[in-house]
């Protein structure tokens, strides 16, 4: 969606979208960077859209591009759920864990995006973890049919960050011969995600915590369940400072 004037807006943050002739909004996570809506040449706001004909403003948005190319819409920016993380000093950070289930994957996507394109070397030396759940929903020539993969394993591929990304995928059966440790899929240029068949659990977070609990921050983002499950064990149990614990629910 191009952006003719200046906006701003935190990583993580979504947009009232207010399109022609509906008086009612509809809500859409930003999944591109701040730095993308101030581009001199082509501003843009990148947005996640799922085809829902229930949904007025998702199905206006759906309509061919030549039938809506030009057009002009009204957007609100909101969302408390951003990068970087409210009342924790930087640099005291030393490892970001990113939680995602299904959807939930789409605020998360803008803040490890906005910290893989800065400059500070202080972001540049974080470690950071992405564990992505998502359902087996089938393999096209090879590449996982689901949002990001390949922009989130693109990102580690060239350094951009330090860290590493675990594909979960549950309710679908493996290839034949394939085992946790060798599974996974083969993408383009030379990528290769491995897949984990299973359900992300907290002691995978925990592992990746290990005993950085005071210098960390976990995002999390998925249905209310999962979400509030992660969240309860890491403040209660683990021990993390919930001021380190960021969160977001997906209905």
């Amino acid at each position: 969606m191009p952006c003719y004037h200046i906006f701003q807006f935190l990583p993580g943050q979504w947009l009232d979208v207010y399109v022609p002739r509906l008086s009612k909004p509809g809500g859409f996570t930003i999944t591109s960077t701040p730095s993308q809506a101030l581009e001199r040449a082509k501003p843009y706001l990148e947005l996640a859209v799922q085809r829902s004909p229930d949904n007025p403003a998702a199905a206006w948005l759906w309509q061919p591009v030549n039938v809506i190319l030009q057009s002009t819409i009204h957007v609100r920016v909101g969302g408390s759920f951003v990068w970087p993380p409210q009342g924790i000093d930087l640099g005291t950070l030393r490892r970001v864990i990113f939680v995602a289930g299904g959807i939930g994957v789409n605020p998360l996507i803008s803040m490890f995006s906005s910290l893989a394109e800065s400059a500070a070397s202080a972001e540049r030396s974080l470690d950071i973890h992405f564990l992505y759940s998502q359902r087996d929903i089938g393999r096209l020539l090879g590449v996982p049919n689901m949002l990001f993969v390949e922009r989130i394993a693109d990102v580690f591929s060239r350094g951009l960050l330090s860290g590493n990304f675990q594909l979960f995928l549950t309710g679908g059966e493996r290839q034949e011969g394939e085992r946790d440790g060798n599974a996974g899929f083969n993408l383009s240029h030379g990528l290769h995600v491995p897949v984990l068949h299973r359900r992300i659990s907290i002691d995978d977070i925990t592992r990746i915590l290990d005993d950085e609990k005071d210098s960390a921050v976990v995002c999390v983002c998925g249905v209310p369940a999962m979400t509030d499950e992660f969240v309860d064990k890491l403040v209660n149990y683990v021990g993390v400072d919930s001021r380190r614990v960021l969160f977001e629910k997906w209905w």
